[in-house]
């Protein structure tokens, strides 16, 4: 494939970086992190990023995280320059590129900034640091007495004296590892960090500029499709290809066992081949979906202690009053407004794949795989992601399009129509809770039992002084393909936790701020977040009128903390979300404008589920598989907001692109509870009324 069709980000693949002879190298690790050798490259098997100063007084930071509209380019970009003193535009970032980054398993999990942030902040310090003991050895001083500002070394006593970062080096490689805690720059010094900043690519993605995967057209690029089957499981039996075969526009039809794929001159070609293919199918028998949550409880697997502490059922023996709910959520699909596409091209031993992925690695090692070819032979390039939401780690279509490729040793792009993404892709698990909880005479939690079924665990441990609790998963056969989906299962999860919160304050005649702050006192991070959201608001209400509710919610996630207070207003046959105000804690913050924009963005995300998305399925067909049947939140949905960021710059910085999210669902259910009485315990609430 040609490369002009990508730009080569800093011009150097990982050889030629590694061979750079001139600057000082940097290079650090992630705790836990997957590991993977370059040994005949001479790299060291525990490296997950590098930072190279270069003579010109460039910075270059090689990781391989990818950008999906989080804003970590930016951040990133950020918190080198700002340690190092220099400008923003003297940085370079170059992010999920395999051929020339160290390894990275993928991007999820809000991990991004809390993981390599931390450790990048950390690493341009200790060149920072690194390069002062060089400039003060030179001139024969104490390191105090060398002064590092704006890209440059001079002596205190003499500015004169001066040179830059990049000038030190003197053209010769230096390499360092970040080992231990350097000095990191007081806040106070701050002059990009916690400054509202504007994304790097903004420009380039509002003009049109930006090139996602499905705009390349290298040359002799062909198209392509898989063509699937009818429901799932079904298992082909026998195929008639000659009238796809003479379809105008089709160049080929690629069949290996049950893989049946068609290679056309346009979409549409591709389209009209994969119709006159005549396929039979041999279908199983699938489980209705009304009978999916008996299904959950007649057959759940081992279950998974989350967490347990105290004795959870003499406490509940010994309760004053003792309360039991269910709560039900369904499967939702990632919905991202770029499908799943690949393009790659195959040619001898080698392949070259442009992906929409989260994951580089892991679709270079699967399409090296699936070709049987050496893994250094297959170059990954991620351009800007439009949306991943957990469900583009999969590697399905690139190897569609590699399958393709290699019949024809031609370009082959591969993008899946919205019916085959909403049905081919995993779903958000869908999740059945059952907690029982009891209080004393006080008021004061003092038992609290739940059981997951199906979702998993993440967020699933409240995050209050509960002395007796015990939480367990259970996991359960799913009709579905299920997966990560933004939070894991933690929309879900604070949906049971928070409303429950909510029913036991009601019960109990307190209100749900004083409730939560009284079950709080053991995590002031959580306690101080609640009370800046009702500070926000004016926390109590001062007006209460028919149809309007008001809800309260709040979580920890990902190391942060976000609680958050909406107004509900309920009709007879409406229910529309008027207005958030959100808190968010997530220590030390980069960029006020990128963090809110996360804040809000997976607010109005979690509206979807709360609201009305739903996968419904009959007998292993999906009844949902278009932006007709499946309707995702639109500007017209998105309510006003107020947003918080709760200073805490001493704490590194956490996670933000999940934590708003995951209160969404209860915060709704609950503003419904306080405008009508009525406590609904099922996702979506779409029909709600008064």
């Amino acid at each position: 494939m040609d490369e002009s069709t990508t730009e080569k980000a800093g011009g150097l693949t990982r050889r030629e970086f590694l061979g750079l002879t001139g600057g000082l190298l940097v290079s650090f690790s992630l705790p836990g992190a997957a590991r993977r050798a370059y040994a005949d490259e001479g790299e060291s098997e525990d490296l997950n990023a590098w930072l190279h100063l270069g003579p010109d007084n460039r910075v270059t930071v090689f990781t391989g995280k990818v950008d999906m509209g989080q804003g970590t380019t930016t951040a990133f970009a950020q918190l080198a320059a700002e340690e190092l003193t220099l400008p923003l535009a003297a940085v370079t970032m170059v992010m999920g590129e395999p051929d020339r980054v160290p390894y990275d398993e993928g991007t999820w999990g809000s991990m991004s900034m809390r993981d390599v942030g931390v450790r990048l902040r950390a690493a341009a310090a200790a060149a920072r640091e690194a390069l002062a003991e060089m400039a003060a050895e030179r001139w024969g001083v104490a390191r105090e007495a060398v002064v590092v500002k704006e890209g440059r070394v001079s002596l205190a006593a003499d500015p004169t004296k001066s040179l830059t970062l990049g000038e030190l080096t003197g053209g010769k490689r230096i390499e360092r590892k970040l080992e231990g805690e350097p000095k990191l720059l007081p806040v106070e010094q701050h002059r990009i960090v916690g400054k509202p900043t504007p994304q790097l690519m903004s420009r380039d993605i509002v003009t049109g500029k930006q090139k996602f995967v499905g705009d390349l057209r290298p040359p002799d690029m062909l198209y392509g499709a898989r063509l699937y089957p009818p429901c799932y499981g079904a298992r082909l039996t026998s195929v008639d290809s000659s009238a796809a075969e003479k379809a105008p526009g089709t160049v080929k039809v690629v069949m290996d066992g049950e893989f049946v794929g068609v290679i056309g001159a346009s979409q549409e070609a591709v389209a009209e081949g994969i119709c006159q293919l005549k396929a039979t199918w041999e279908e199983p028998e699938h489980p209705s979906m009304e009978t999916l949550w008996d299904d959950f409880r007649r057959n759940p697997g081992n279950p998974r202690t989350a967490s347990e502490e105290g004795s959870v059922e003499k406490a509940l023996a010994s309760g004053a009053h003792t309360f039991t709910a269910t709560y039900r959520a369904p499967y939702v699909a990632h919905a991202p407004l770029e499908p799943h596409v690949a393009l790659v091209h195959v040619k001898g031993k080698e392949a070259t794949v442009y992906a929409a992925a989260q994951t580089p690695f892991p679709h270079r090692d699967e399409v090296a795989e699936a070709l049987g070819f050496d893994p250094k032979n297959v170059h990954v390039f991620v351009p800007r992601v439009g949306g991943g939401f957990g469900g583009k780690a999969q590697c399905d279509v690139a190897l569609v399009a590699a399958r393709l490729s290699r019949a024809v040793e031609r370009p082959v792009l591969v993008a899946q129509t919205r019916a085959e993404e909403f049905t081919w892709n995993y779903f958000k698990p869908a999740a059945l809770i059952d907690i029982r909880s009891a209080v004393d005479e006080s008021g004061q939690i003092i038992a609290w039992d739940c059981d997951i079924y199906n979702c998993g665990n993440r967020g699933a441990v409240p995050p209050y002084d509960l002395p007796n609790h015990r939480v367990r998963c259970f996991p359960c056969h799913s009709p579905l393909r299920q997966g990560a989906w933004r939070g894991l299962a933690g929309l879900y999860t604070t949906f049971a936790i928070e409303s429950h919160m909510d029913e036991l304050a009601r019960a109990t005649g307190q209100n749900p701020i004083a409730f939560r702050l009284r079950h709080a006192q053991g995590d002031k991070r959580l306690a101080r977040t609640i009370q800046a959201v009702a500070d926000a608001y004016g926390w109590p209400p001062k007006e209460k009128r028919p149809g309007l509710g008001i809800g309260v919610a709040c979580a920890p996630d990902a190391g942060s903390y976000v609680a958050e207070i909406a107004e509900v207003e309920v009709g007879r046959e409406t229910l529309r979300v008027k207005r958030v105000v959100v808190a968010h804690e997530s220590g030390l913050v980069i960029n006020p404008d990128g963090i809110t924009n996360q804040i809000q963005g997976g607010i109005i995300m979690g509206l979807g589920p709360t609201l009305r998305e739903e996968i419904r399925y009959e007998r292993g067909r999906l009844l949902t598989n278009s932006f007709a049947s499946y309707r995702i939140p639109t500007i017209h949905d998105t309510p006003e907001f107020k947003t918080v960021l709760v200073p805490n710059p001493d704490y590194p910085p956490k996670g933000a692109g999940e934590p708003a999210l995951f209160p969404v669902a209860a915060l709704v259910a609950n503003a419904v509870f306080d405008a009508t009485g009525v406590r609904v315990r099922e996702l979506p609430l779409s029909g709600i009324g008064v």
